[in-house]
């Protein structure tokens, strides 16, 4: 037994090895396999051994001890658990032998968690479903669950569908409160619309793919001196739905309507989005009408905005609009014909107009998926976007770029903003273009006109190299984002962006709404916080996830049958461990993987983003052919490897 003087020499002991440590904190990140990292908050990464990864979740906030081990790596010791966020999962009910756990689909959680026989519920093994985080394993690496919702089983029609939308919470039912306000807007539109002025005269018409039902906008076109003025009728659920109301609480918890393949999770009940506030034809709706005088050089000269009644004359499909344009007379009712010519002939001004001074969007193929009764995917049909919906894109850009500038002006509303280059990336994209560009190298890359600069030059030359150098460069950009500030939006080359041209189907357009309604009547709306901004972006980059990560699983099952099968597609992701290819036919994403050979290893440029094995060279958006080599449904997972055509490939896409 160690006397007093004993401990306390032990006790000091442990003191001194404690103070000689280097302590630092961090968020745990995982990975594929039992080990981890932590990346610490002065910006390098330590690697967590498998031992200590047992006791912590991905996204876990620590505080750790680092060793530098060989070749300067770092390794971390757990110290302190400060926060873990991490209190839901959804996965599969698994049972080897007497346990029972959760194998959690969650991004860097590669173990079971064990579900204690009282809180399992009803649930059986094989069934997905959600589950409470109840005990974290920070103190002995025991994790423990209980069940909270049966998902459903394997084999159930549409489980994707339901497992997703569980996996990220996405709402699906309305309150009985928002339900009750919703069956009550009916006699309150009749009302609204008896009091307002009704602009029907300019001859409205939605024009929309043949399914949709939410149609919340119309449009038509008038010719006037030296241009056009473009009258666009959009509807207006901030008539009736007011701050803080159960559906406005309702409509700001989902952020928008959720569009997953075969199925539409809406912001407002169906009862409104598609029929009360929906522009149906026939119909008279609330509505906030905005007139741009557009000149014939695509120049946006004036706009004027009032709250008004319409009735759209008709529901035009992209489909006959483009036939109309294309010369089939028979496609469009007769009344319609003057302002889809005028429409077309202002989508050719603005559309020089944008490529002149501001930046347009690649024009980038669809695809939509068609579901069978199951609803796995049947068929992918692959659609290049006709004239009609450029025409109706340019329609409205002109739209939000007008008000963006109003609200800027009144320093009110909700901005959609990008702010270039990531700050992180900056110092890869000034050491590029010293290289390469080095007459844009010191410019401030996120002012807009430097930026515009810097893009315009690279469109406008052809050759692989400046190719490849955009092609790098877009990689390292910013997504965009929300602000109840005013901000350039880069990715569109303007000096400020609003959109008010959805308000069924996104909370921002609904807030724009109501500032401009306010600002008519010379009054304040009330302003979204930056902590209400910040829940409406959380939501919108959850509802992404969930799309993707839905379709990534129909498209693992879909690509199932089409093993060894060959494709055409292009290069989306360069690594040091192979290739991301992108399929023409399809649109599915796989990987084609180039280290397995150790012995013939591929040579990666970082900086450039190039990658070189067997003599041949590749690099982003490059045209390659691939075949099928191997489909994991569990992990979402398709693996391609690269056919002998590949290199001719290359040749014929620098020809």
């Amino acid at each position: 037994m160690l006397n007093a003087d004993a401990l306390k020499q032990l006790s000091q002991l442990k003191t001194d090895i404690r103070s000689s440590k280097e302590f630092a904190e961090g968020r745990v990140r995982g990975s594929n396999g039992k080990f981890g990292f932590v990346e610490l908050e002065d910006g390098r990464e330590a690697f967590l051994p498998p031992n200590e990864m047992e006791r912590v979740f991905p996204g876990d906030r620590v505080r750790v001890s680092i060793a530098e081990e060989k070749k300067g790596k770092l390794t971390a010791e757990l110290d302190t658990l400060l926060d873990s966020q991490l209190d839901y999962l959804v996965g599969q009910y698994v049972q080897r032998g007497q346990g029972h756990f959760i194998q959690p689909t969650q991004n860097g959680l590669s173990r079971w968690i064990f579900l204690p026989p009282k809180a399992r519920g009803k649930a059986q093994p094989g069934e997905f479903i959600a589950c409470k985080v109840n005990r974290h394993p920070f103190k002995d690496g025991r994790a423990q669950a209980k069940v909270e919702t049966v998902i459903g089983k394997p084999e159930m029609p549409g489980i994707e569908h339901a497992y997703v939308v569980a996996q990220y919470k996405l709402p699906e039912q309305f309150g009985q409160a928002a339900e009750k306000q919703a069956g009550a807007i009916a006699g309150q539109i009749a009302s609204i619309n008896a009091e307002r002025k009704e602009l029907s005269e300019f001859g409205f018409a939605t024009i929309d793919a043949e399914s949709t039902r939410d149609m919340d906008d119309a449009l038509a076109v008038t010719a006037r001196d030296n241009g056009w003025t473009l009258h666009i009728a959009i509807a207006d659920p901030s008539s009736v739905i007011e701050e803080t109301s159960p559906l406005d609480k309702e409509a700001f918890k989902r952020a928008h309507s959720q569009y997953l393949p075969g199925e539409t999770l809406p912001m407002l009940p169906r009862n409104l989005c598609e029929d009360l506030f929906s522009l149906v034809p026939g119909e008279l709706r609330p509505a906030l009408v905005i007139h741009i005088d557009i000149d014939s050089d695509g120049n946006l000269t004036d706009s004027r905005y009032e709250f008004a009644a319409i009735r759209s004359q008709h529901k035009l499909s992209y489909n006959q609009v483009s036939q109309f344009i294309e010369g089939d007379e028979s496609a469009v009712p007769d009344e319609q014909k003057d302002s889809l010519r005028n429409l077309a002939a202002l989508y050719e001004a603005r559309s020089a107009y944008r490529s002149s001074h501001s930046l347009a969007m690649e024009d980038r193929p669809e695809y939509e998926i068609h579901l069978n009764k199951q609803r796995k995917i049947e068929r992918i049909v692959k659609q290049d976007r006709n004239i009609a919906q450029r025409m109706v894109e340019e329609a409205m850009l002109a739209t939000n770029i007008s008000i963006g500038a109003k609200l800027a002006e009144i320093k009110q509303g909700c901005f959609s903003v990008h702010l270039g280059f990531r700050e992180e990336r900056m110092g890869e994209v000034k050491s590029l273009l010293k290289e390469l560009l080095p007459e844009h190298a010191e410019n401030d890359l996120s002012q807009l006109q430097h930026y515009l600069a810097l893009v315009k030059y690279l469109e406008s030359h052809d050759d692989t190299q400046m190719h490849n150098l955009l092609a790098v460069l877009k990689r390292m950009l910013r997504p965009g984002q929300l602000d109840n500030k005013a901000g350039a939006h880069l990715g569109l080359g303007l000096e400020a962006y609003a959109t008010v041209t959805s308000p069924i189907r996104k909370y921002n357009d609904l807030h724009n709404h109501r500032v401009l309604r306010a600002a008519s009547e010379n009054t304040a709306a009330k302003a979204l916080s930056d902590t209400e901004i910040e829940s409406l972006q959380d939501s919108l980059v959850r509802g992404r996830q969930a799309n993707r990560a839905l379709e990534q699983w129909l498209y693992t099952q879909f690509m199932q049958d089409k093993v060894g099968q060959e494709f055409t597609g292009k290069i989306t992701l360069v690594t040091g461990a192979g290739l991301g290819v992108r399929l023409d036919q399809f649109g599915i994403d796989g990987f084609v993987r180039l280290n397995g050979d150790k012995k013939n290893l591929p040579s990666f440029d970082g900086k450039h983003l190039t990658l070189t094995h067997n003599e041949q060279s590749f690099q982003l958006e490059q045209a390659v052919s691939v075949k099928v080599a191997a489909v994991d449904v569990d992990k979402r997972r398709i693996a391609f490897e690269l056919l002998a055509e590949s290199a001719k490939t290359k040749e014929a896409t620098e020809k």
